[in-house]
């Protein structure tokens, strides 16, 4: 199946090629809709403006934050990046001379904001530390400057709508890279701190208290530690103790509760740790003015999606959707305290959101988790896409949200890409922790849903920001981060001697940096590229209202690379996003469709009802009329715009000369071309393909070994001593230990020799054993339907006889021999490969 590219032409043609199919009239809906240039929205009121105190300058708590508030409507003023911005060690300063925040020109801004807006969304960790990363470092035993700082947002929160943003101190309170701080001293310390306390109860549940346990377990013995890290692990229980009062103090202050409240979790753990009394504090005090749970990165996002929740007044219902059996079992990631059912579940508690069932939700977020067997992997992926189509072809809302990405190894991403009209969804996350993923994906979706479900028309201005948020989370957290960018990157780093981690040498040196970056992505292959998102993207639909309304995203232009931090952590990029000038309308209208039908002799037609066959395969009644004098059956639907036709998605001139070998008119032409775009097959070099030439066992096992995701082999067999340390040496060990190809003979695996036709069936049939797939026979001729079944070697005649009838192998000539002992070209490997994958 090459990639599903659903864009708005094919889709038009598409269905006007089943309405002229159909004689008589066909009206409504797409049908007679004409494409109208899109008005511009009028604004309930005049765009409000949000006032907003970032954690730090990563993109996260900026660029995202942005296209976040504008896409539902709003003006967003933030103050210069010099006063928030976070430099590590041996990077430029800021222009108050030090590498962090500068808290006393943030809350003059914030007077001055106190002019121009009523909406506030504040990091308390910038404007009493100067970011996440120094809040970590500070263990002053005094705090009057803070204190003043929080009476002034007590006062401020009197006449304004305030949300805060904070976090608990992270388990290792240092960050690696700033000021001074190793790996060594972040495993040391975050193993100190995972060390488990006594579990304080309700009432002893004190600042007091829970401070003079910090060095204690929870048999009340002191925690030994190393003379080697005595100062930092002082230092450390410092830091927790400042944050600790500061979250004490904000909540005693605000004691009638004007402002609310987003508390992240940094690097926690489901276990008793040194964090668990300080939650259960936090969440004691806190009450019902918000909410404390795992994660740091979304916190910005989660509090401008609970400022547009209580500023558009609507109720929003959605319903949760799980992929991989273990939402309620399995937390997907150390660094998070729930597992992923409850993780989701408390973000929308804190926002609002009520988890209803699917029939009565506005939205679905459909959730990928760990797989409960790991067999299972591609299964889980096919049902979670599947689905994902199902619901864009609906037009149902809907937010994607992969909470398990090592676990699968990008496959989810990679046949999104290619199968899915990703444009079309609300949002979608794979970045850091199961809570970063999670709250990062609600924010944008239901932002946007909030923002739609007001208003009659979106603004060009929204539905912009709308995509760059998309596109954002795309280009970054699927193509930079499971794609292979980032590896790409490191690599290139490593060549030059720089580290990862912080690369910086000069400013001149970051520029040539930036560039290279730039070029690197943009050019390179690996498994998702930036023109991959592009490509998928452009001229595609995008959802502009919640009545079927369609709006076309027009060219796309990624450009001014860089690398927060000056690590490859994570990377920014501007976006720039066009629109059609038009707007589609009548997504979810029905057609009204006249079928011919023309009765047997001697039927009677005095009774004739219309039936279809649901998503779930269920037999379904359509109410329909039949007129006898014009011999058609009438009815309405609006299942058809749910058709869509399934093409290459090259264009046609680059396939037809992307292999000189390989005409148009060949019958291995479409094979070849679906093998190439789906990364099973590459040339032989000098734009050749050699389709007749033989399939090498050494080609044949590395090319599964790649379908697989190349996994990890744990090395239970020795590999024969002809492989010795070739390319293919990893593909033969994974294909030995899961005994999907063996040794000849001669106790070699003869990666030089031809496979041939019958080994090649073999190979498959074992390969979807591996993978889990139903082997049952198919409905095709099986082996013993050719004359040369008994050509077939006896210990290779299952797997043969499995693909025959699976439709994976057929006969050659004039197709009643199977030819099993003849080597395997590659045009007949591409062939067998795509019909493989196509049962898959």
């Amino acid at each position: 199946m090459e990639k599903m590219k659903k864009k708005t032409v094919s889709l038009l043609l598409c269905i006007a090629m089943i309405l002229t199919m159909i004689p008589g009239e066909a009206v409504t809906a797409w049908a007679d809709t004409d494409a109208s240039p899109q008005n511009e929205a009028q604004p309930l009121e005049k765009e409000p403006i949000l006032a907003y105190i970032p954690l730090d300058n990563r993109p996260v708590n900026v660029d995202r934050v942005i296209y976040e508030a504008e896409s539902a409507g709003f003006q967003v003023m933030m103050p210069e990046e010099d006063l928030y911005a976070t430099r590590l060690d041996g990077q430029p300063l800021n222009s108050n001379g030090t590498p962090y925040g500068d808290s006393k020109k943030l809350m003059e801004w914030l007077e001055e904001m106190d002019k121009k807006t009523d909406y506030f969304v504040i990091s308390l960790d910038q404007l009493l530390s100067g970011g996440l990363v120094n809040s970590r470092t500070l263990y002053s035993s005094k705090y009057f400057d803070e204190y003043q700082m929080i009476d002034k947002l007590v006062e401020l929160s009197q006449n304004n709508h305030i949300y805060i943003v904070d976090t608990v101190t992270r388990l290792a309170s240092c960050t690696v890279g700033y000021q001074g701080a190793t790996l060594e001293t972040y495993n040391y310390l975050r193993q100190y701190n995972l060390t488990p306390r006594s579990v304080l109860n309700q009432k002893n549940l004190t600042v007091k208290n829970i401070i003079s346990d910090y060095t204690r377990d929870e048999q009340g013995k002191k925690i030994p530690v190393s003379s080697q890290y005595s100062k930092e692990v002082s230092q450390s229980l410092k830091t927790r103790e400042r944050k600790l009062s500061m979250i004490d103090y904000i909540l005693s202050m605000d004691s009638a509760g004007k402002m609310k409240y987003f508390i992240g979790i940094d690097d926690s753990n489901p276990q008793n740790t040194i964090q668990t009394n300080e939650v259960n504090f936090i969440g004691k005090k806190l009450g019902d003015r918000g909410l404390i749970y795992s994660g740091a990165d979304e916190l910005g996002m989660m509090a401008v999606l609970n400022l547009m929740i209580d500023y558009y007044g609507n109720d929003v219902k959605a319903s949760a959707v799980y992929f991989g059996n273990t939402e309620s079992s399995g937390s997907g990631s150390v660094y998070d305290m729930e597992t992923v059912k409850e993780n989701v579940e408390k973000h929308l508690q804190s926002i609002g959101v009520k988890l209803v069932d699917k029939d009565k939700a506005d939205m679905e977020i459909v959730v990928l988790t760990s797989p409960s067997t790991a067999i299972l992997n591609s299964k889980y992926i096919s049902q979670m896409i599947d689905y994902i189509n199902q619901n864009i072809a609906k037009g149902t809302p809907t937010i994607v949200i992969n909470s398990a990405p090592s676990a699968y190894g990008g496959n989810l991403e990679y046949r999104m890409i290619r199968e899915c009209e990703m444009s079309m969804l609300l949002a979608y996350s794979s970045w850091g922790t199961v809570g970063n993923s999670i709250g990062l994906s609600l924010c944008n979706g239901i932002s946007r849903y909030l923002y739609l479900h007001s208003r009659d028309n979106s603004s060009d201005k929204a539905d912009i920001a709308f995509l760059k948020g998309l596109i954002f989370s795309y280009e970054k957290d699927i193509s930079y981060i499971r794609g292979g960018g980032k590896t790409l990157f490191n690599d290139y780093l490593t060549s030059k001697g720089w580290s990862a981690s912080n690369f910086y040498q000069s400013d001149e040196q970051v520029k040539t940096v930036n560039a290279d970056l730039e070029n690197m992505l943009k050019t390179s292959e690996y498994n998702v590229t930036v023109n991959d998102i592009v490509n998928n993207l452009t001229d595609c639909r995008y959802l502009k209202g919640l009545g079927g309304e369609c709006g076309i995203i027009g060219k796309i232009n990624l450009n001014h690379y860089s690398a927060p931090f000056f690590r490859t952590y994570e990377i920014r990029f501007d976006i720039g996003v066009k629109l059609s000038d038009i707007t589609l309308k009548g997504f979810k209208d029905s057609l009204t469709v006249n079928m011919p039908y023309a009765p047997t002799e001697g039927q009677l037609t005095y009774s004739l009802n219309l039936y279809y066959l649901d998503a779930s395969g269920k037999l379904q009644k359509l109410p329909c009329v039949y007129d006898k004098n014009t011999g058609t059956v009438q009815f309405a639907t609006n299942m058809l715009p749910n058709f869509f036709t399934d093409t290459r998605s090259m264009e046609a001139d680059k396939a037809e000369s992307l292999f000189a070998d390989v005409p148009v008119s060949a019958w291995y032409f479409d094979y070849v071309m679906y093998a190439y775009e789906k990364g099973m097959m590459n040339g032989t070099g000098g734009s050749l393909f050699q389709p007749k030439a033989p399939m090498t066992r050494a080609m044949m096992v590395y090319t599964l070994y790649k379908m697989a995701g190349a996994p990890e082999v744990k090395g239970n067999v020795s590999v024969p001593e002809d492989v010795g340390s070739s390319w293919y040496k990893p593909a033969v060990e994974w294909a030995l230990e899961n005994g999907i190809a063996s040794e000849n003979w001669e106790k070699k695996f003869a990666g030089n020799d031809s496979v041939t036709r019958e080994q090649l069936a073999d190979m498959l049939w074992k390969y979807a054993k591996y993978k889990g797939m139903d082997v049952t026979k198919g409905k095709y001729a099986d082996v013993y339907h050719y004359a040369d079944v008994f050509a077939v070697s006896p210990q290779l005649r299952d797997g043969v006889d499995w693909a025959c009838s699976a439709g994976i192998l057929t006969g050659t000539g004039t197709g009643t021999i199977l030819a099993p002992q003849s080597p395997a070209t590659r045009g007949e490997v591409a062939a067998m490969l795509k019909r493989f994958a196509e049962i898959e």
